[in-house]
């Protein structure tokens, strides 16, 4: 690609390229990427991403996910990736953070999606990874199960931010490092400035324009 981009024949070299090798371009998350929808370098248990609508928040977390699901982290294979995606309620999980265009089906490859399982609430792939579906008006739901990570979405939006996040720190007990993801439109919200606040967390931040190359300008 980089020696076809200096030629100025990007389009031809593209045109050269089999159904499986544009497949796995396609996927390619990295490339396609911006700086701040990539998991920072270096040591931290959160990742917040904060971002106005549209800007491609959704999207990094379930790259996040799938990245996990296939390839594993240091010191845990696929095998032993739990993890547990927590939004404002279980249809907003389904809705957008499985099933949406920018949610965990929509970004596999067809040969890598895992399989989802409405009646219980998870998702299992192929590689033995392990993913469930939680609902932050349901705190107590999440007492019990155990994960090696979390994705949190709209949190500023749950109605029991504060016993939900609490509880599912409880449950981020698998593996040396459990970490989670936080995808949320900024709000006051006094919990949010706690996380932030946290030496162990990472922020980035990004605005609706920053990804206006994927949304209909009238919503510009």
């Amino acid at each position: 690609m980089r020696k076809c981009s200096r030629a100025n024949r990007t389009e031809e070299c593209l045109a050269r390229l089999g159904r499986h090798e544009i497949e796995r371009l396609r996927h390619d998350w990295e490339l396609w990427a911006r700086e701040d929808q990539l998991p920072p370098h270096g040591d931290w248990s959160t990742w917040l991403i904060l971002a106005g609508r549209g800007a491609g928040k959704t999207r990094a977390g379930a790259e996040w996910v799938r990245r996990l699901a296939l390839a594993g982290e240091a010191g845990l294979s696929p095998c032993d990736i739990r993890i547990a995606l927590v939004g404002e309620t279980l249809g907003d999980v389904r809705s957008v953070m499985v099933e949406g265009v920018s949610g965990v089906l929509g970004v596999h490859a067809s040969h890598e999606r895992p399989l989802f399982e409405p009646s219980k609430k998870q998702l299992i792939w192929q590689t033995g990874a392990l993913a469930q579906l939680f609902s932050a008006d349901d705190p107590e739901s999440l007492r019990g199960p155990q994960f090696t990570h979390a994705w949190c979405d709209e949190l500023a939006k749950w109605r029991h931010a504060r016993a939900s996040w609490d509880m599912l720190q409880f449950a981020l007990r698998l593996g040396d490092r459990p970490r989670q993801v936080v995808t949320t439109t900024p709000r006051p919200l006094p919990l949010l400035k706690e996380i932030m606040a946290d030496p162990a967390t990472r922020l980035t931040r990004a605005v609706t324009a920053d990804n206006a190359a994927n949304l209909a300008p009238a919503f510009l």
